[in-house]
């Protein structure tokens, strides 16, 4: 069995038991050469097999560009959540921690020369964040040609993601000018191009959704607002289901869920106003499925003004411990309490 070729780091002398504590992974075995394109097509099929299917594969590299993303804003240590708050050099980081997202999602072997190896072929994976009017342009390296490269681009703002596999040989690459004669895709190289998906749904950024409403929470800046952000969130998002690194981002800590919740959260502070801040615990269950909502998971809410339910009222309802019915409250309705529900 061949050993990869990609040198590790030295370990200090008396350190070597620590290797033991790696990530196990699949064993890189002998490097098998790409010969024709039909290779490319056998990978895709094993990233299809890997994932359960061409559906679960889109869905699946859509939450890896989403991490990827989320990682490069680091949106609990600096609130920002969005591409032009990056600098150069975190903007092409991002294309790393695409890799290692990855790799972590499929648990690939090491390639010799490359990031993974699929059916004993080298595969590198190249990110480039989309720019609207113009081609992606990865920075392709001579050492990748004769193996297969995955490229992939992600717009946030407009919710769209595209990946394709490439077969990179010499006549489908421009000419490097640069110190690492790294270059582009030619048009040759594009249209060599297997899509694995074009323009598909990327995982919603939910502060991008809505930019006008996102500044004003956002606005609030200085390390004792972030209450203040929450509950302005809560205000301004209603009714949407708002993930963990959404609510990290605005409040700016650790335990952003915190601000969500009792004991001083925007359950408590905004119950004079009718919200119902939906988690994922089971008193909510109820509530979620008599409304037709999205269940939360771990670490989500859905902030909803509710209001009292009459007998005449067609909208859907649900039921508190006092046998009082509510529903999701109208439009510039008042509401100045919310339901106890069962614990």
């Amino acid at each position: 069995m061949a050993t990869p070729r990609r040198k590790k780091p030295p370990v200090p002398p008396g350190f070597d038991m620590l290797l033991q504590l790696q990530p196990l992974r699949p064993v890189t075995v002998a490097k098998q050469a790409v010969t024709s394109d039909d290779d490319v097509v056998a990978v895709k099929h094993e990233l299809e097999r890997l994932a359960g299917g061409s559906d679960r594969l889109a869905v699946r590299l859509g939450h890896v560009l989403r991490r990827a993303l989320d990682r490069s804003y680091d949106g609990l240590a600096t609130g920002r959540f969005h591409l032009a708050q990056l600098s150069k050099t975190e903007k092409a980081h991002t294309g790393s921690l695409f890799e290692i997202e990855l790799q972590k999602e499929f648990d690939f072997a090491d390639g010799h020369d490359t990031d993974y190896q699929i059916l004993g072929m080298d595969v590198d994976a190249k990110y480039t964040h989309s720019r609207r009017g113009t081609s992606p342009a990865w920075m392709i390296g001579p050492e990748i040609e004769g193996n297969i490269a995955l490229v992939a681009t992600a717009d946030d703002y407009s919710s769209v993601w595209s990946a394709w596999l490439v077969w990179v040989t010499p006549g489908r690459r421009n000419v490097g000018d640069n110190r690492d004669a790294k270059a582009n895709l030619n048009q040759e190289g594009r249209d060599a191009r297997i899509p694995i998906a074009v323009n598909a749904p990327l995982p919603p950024n939910d502060l991008l959704q809505r930019p006008v409403d996102a500044y004003e929470v956002m606005k609030f800046q200085g390390l004792r607002q972030g209450q203040k952000r929450v509950l302005e969130l809560c205000r301004r998002f209603e009714g949407n289901r708002l993930s963990r690194t959404t609510v990290v981002t605005v409040a700016k800590q650790l335990d952003g869920p915190k601000r969500m919740r009792e004991s001083g959260g925007a359950r408590t502070l905004l119950a004079d106003e009718g919200f119902l801040v939906i988690g994922h615990e089971s008193c909510y269950h109820a509530v979620v499925k008599a409304l037709g909502l999205p269940s939360p998971e771990r670490g989500e809410f859905i902030p909803l003004r509710v209001a009292p339910a009459a007998a005449e009222d067609p909208e859907p309802s649900f039921e508190d411990v006092h046998g009082n019915r509510w529903r999701r409250a109208r439009r510039g309705e008042r509401c100045t309490c919310v339901p106890t529900l069962p614990a």
